[in-house]
């Protein structure tokens, strides 16, 4: 068990306990970073909040009833922390009641206090016939059948109505008690022969949605309650939130963007329509995606349709091969049974019965030889279904991977489509994105008529030799695009500045190539004539002179342009 710390919430501005409740400072010093509000509930004259280290607090303007969950003056405006049973507990839910309240734990297990006058604690040992003190617990309490004893099942969310308490566990089964329970099961008239109010009953007759989904949270009333609906497994739930939220995110963010975008395309009006060029390439690039998406889609349903029929080919080729084996067996027996019978034969002497033995072992050796082409036949046809079912799973997997690059550069499109990049520090895909544009400005950087600008140099083939160090230092750093970006969005910009690279590689080669030829000329050849470099004519030029130097210069001048 941990020993959590307890911060103090004397920053919460004095105001209204309602306003006090819900308010998360947004000027916390750091030192109370880790005590921020994650979820408060209120009741007729008490309050609950939670913090993000599962802490509950607690407070109000009475305790009458132990709802503050533990031992104050009779009145609390500033809330204090429940120390006594929730102290080796991480809190992840609380809710209240008019006088009473819940609190589940990472766990699964479900605490209950305050006001137990209809059973809404359901705690053992209720009675009708009580003192009103004992109706009172004052401290945090298990309840029945969900305080972690060996077997419970855990608990997936809880609730409180004004005298009423519910919960779902991890299973989807919805649990009531107190007020709620009583007007559900017609007035107790319908309870089981051990349920009654003060205890959680299980709601029978619950209708799903499909298999995989159940009831996740519950709301209650008086005489009524309502479910959401969700994964079962709480991983796939958990999942499907983080999809939601990521979703949502990227919808603001978007908004925001747009409206960016929006503010540039007015501020530059006049300057022509340049946008909206770009913005109509990201359309037809869009447009491509989606074509290809499509063709993916039909070959990825054509793949599977195919190991479908090669997977029930197997399985009857096997059904063959097992029927075979089973004959083999029975004539091998059969064979056994025959040469015993003929061995007793000769000993006897009949000698029609030996020929007709005989002749019956002889068909068996036939059978057994027809039986064994068939299985070698059927041993060929599964390792060709095999190869083929490998071949298709390759196909599929090839498949599947470029429509999944296809889908994250489609997304990258929209992403851009949508305007720019955003602030926001928790986008991977913006961070990105900002990555890859500094890499592509470091590209642009190392073209060779710019680099030749920017600095002294010896010559042409210095200014090439530091563009090619530039280009390999840059190759060896283009993974932290990927690294920066989890998924396709990633690779599909890793791959976009590789081509960025590999095309700036070639210009590279293609001058180096050209430079070469000016220097030392060009052999001639059946479709291209031969002309001398700059070398030659150099070297011609250097050269002592029996011709007059105009005659020389028109030698190599026409023919050698």
């Amino acid at each position: 068990s941990r020993e959590p710390y307890y911060p103090s919430l004397a920053a919460l501005p004095r105001v209204s306990p309602h306003v006090e409740m819900a308010h998360r400072s947004a000027n916390q010093s750091t030192r109370d970073n880790h005590a921020l509000v994650v979820q408060v509930a209120v009741g007729a004259q008490h309050g609950l909040l939670l913090t993000d280290e599962g802490i509950v607090y607690s407070w109000g303007g009475s305790n009458t009833y132990g709802q503050l969950g533990r031992s104050p003056k009779d009145k609390e405006v500033e809330p204090s922390p429940i120390t006594d049973a929730l102290r080796s507990k991480v809190i992840v839910q609380v809710a209240c009641g008019a006088k009473h309240c819940l609190a589940l734990s990472e766990e699964g297990i479900l605490f209950a206090w305050g006001h137990n006058k209809a059973g809404q604690l359901g705690l053992d040992g209720f009675s009708l016939t009580a003192p009103a003190s004992a109706l009172i617990q004052k401290t945090p309490a298990p309840v029945k059948g969900f305080g972690g004893e060996p077997g419970f099942t855990p608990v997936r969310s809880c609730s409180c109505g004004p005298d009423s308490s519910a919960c779902v566990t991890i299973k989807g089964e919805v649990y009531v008690w107190g007020a709620v329970s009583y007007y559900l099961y017609g007035a107790g008239a319908k309870y089981g022969p051990h349920d009654n109010c003060t205890v959680p009953v299980k709601v029978r007759g619950m209708p799903r949605v499909g298999k995989e989904y159940g009831p996740d949270k519950v709301a209650v009333y008086k005489d009524t309650f309502a479910c959401t609906v969700a994964h079962l497994s709480i991983k796939d739930d958990l999942e499907s939130l983080i999809i939601s939220l990521k979703s949502r995110s990227s919808a603001l963010a978007s908004v925001a963007r747009a409206r960016k975008l929006e503010a540039k395309r007015r501020d530059s009006h006049s300057t022509g329509n340049d946008g909206e060029i770009e913005l109509e390439e990201l359309r037809n690039l869009d447009q491509e995606f989606k074509q290809s998406q499509e063709s993916l889609g039909k070959e990825l349903r054509r793949i599977e349709e195919e190991r479908a029929i090669c997977r029930a080919e197997l399985q009857r080729v096997d059904r063959e091969l097992t029927i075979c084996d089973q004959q083999d067996t029975a004539l091998t027996e059969q064979a056994a049974t025959l040469e015993a019978r003929r061995g007793e034969g000769h000993a006897s002497g009949t000698k029609a019965d030996t020929r007709t033995l005989d002749t019956s072992l002889s068909d068996i050796r036939h059978f057994k030889q027809s039986n064994m082409r068939s299985k070698m036949q059927f041993l060929a046809q599964r390792d060709n279904l095999e190869q083929r079912k490998l071949h298709l799973e390759q196909e599929l997997a090839s498949a599947t991977q470029q429509k999944q690059e296809v889908e994250g550069r489609a997304k990258l499109i929209k992403s851009l489509q949508r305007g720019g990049l955003s602030n926001d520090a928790n986008s991977s895909l913006d961070d990105g994105l900002k990555i890859a544009l500094s890499k592509r400005e470091e590209l642009a950087a190392t073209d060779p008529q710019t680099l030749a600008g920017m600095g002294r140099f010896t010559g042409f083939r210095e200014v090439l030799a530091i563009s090619d160090r530039a280009l390999q230092d840059i190759s060896s750093a283009l993974k932290e695009v990927s690294a920066a970006v989890s998924g396709h969005d990633g690779i599909a910009l890793e791959e976009v500045l590789e081509a960025n690279l590999r095309l700036r590689k070639e210009k590279n080669s293609l001058i180096q190539e050209k430079l070469a030829r000016a220097e030392r000329g060009r052999v001639a050849s059946a479709s291209k004539s031969e002309y001398k470099g700059m070398l030659q004519f150099f070297s011609e030029a250097s050269a002592p002179q029996e011709e007059s130097s105009f005659g020389h210069l028109s030698s190599w001048g026409p023919s050698h342009r």
